[in-house]
């Protein structure tokens, strides 16, 4: 393969915020700082609350039985820090409940925001506490869906994703902290 199309594909990649060049040095992940995380989270609140109501209004029993499935791989996983994967069942999650809107646009953009977290966020400094507030808040949010609850589950994504961002906030606040008494 020549470089050009190796060199086009890291630049598309700076261009939406994956990755940073530094003239002679190259190409490096970009840190999420806590601007972006605010952002991206914002992104992440106005197309969850659009998206719980479409599928209220949209889904079927058969496709409440898929997101039930994705909300029990996601609670019995249990590891012993928050790593990767439980990150990656949280997306699972939240991308299924996407595709309940049966908008693909929606589930696109959404399935960007997590990539961002997944490429570029340290896991390691997640709390584990996390882990079962996060499973509560996604059966919370099944369980008004289930019931038709538009506002309730309006509510519920709501809270859900605030309290993701003020976790991943601190998780930056404590690395950004660590890194200066270094």
């Amino acid at each position: 393969m020549s470089p050009t199309p190796v060199i086009n594909a890291l630049y598309r990649l700076e261009h939406e915020g994956f990755v940073v060049s530094i003239p002679f040095k190259g190409f490096y992940v970009k840190n999420i700082d806590m601007q972006e995380a605010w952002d991206l989270f914002g992104v992440r609140e106005a197309l969850e609350s659009y998206m719980v109501e479409q599928a209220i209004l949209i889904a079927g029993p058969g496709d409440l039985s898929q997101l039930e499935e994705k909300f029990q791989a996601h609670a019995s996983y249990n590891p012993s820090v928050y790593d990767r994967q439980r990150f990656l069942l949280d997306s699972e999650f939240h991308l299924q409940l996407a595709s309940l809107s049966k908008n693909q646009q929606l589930v696109r953009q959404l399935a960007m925001t997590f990539e961002h977290f997944y490429i570029r966020f340290r896991f390691d400094n997640m709390e584990l506490d996390r882990l079962q507030t996060s499973a509560t808040e996604h059966r919370n949010i099944i369980d008004r869906i289930r019931n038709k609850d538009i506002h309730g589950a309006r509510e519920a994504i709501h809270l859900h994703i605030q309290n993701a961002r003020d976790h991943i906030i601190h998780c930056l606040s404590n690395n950004n902290v660590q890194r200066q008494q270094m």
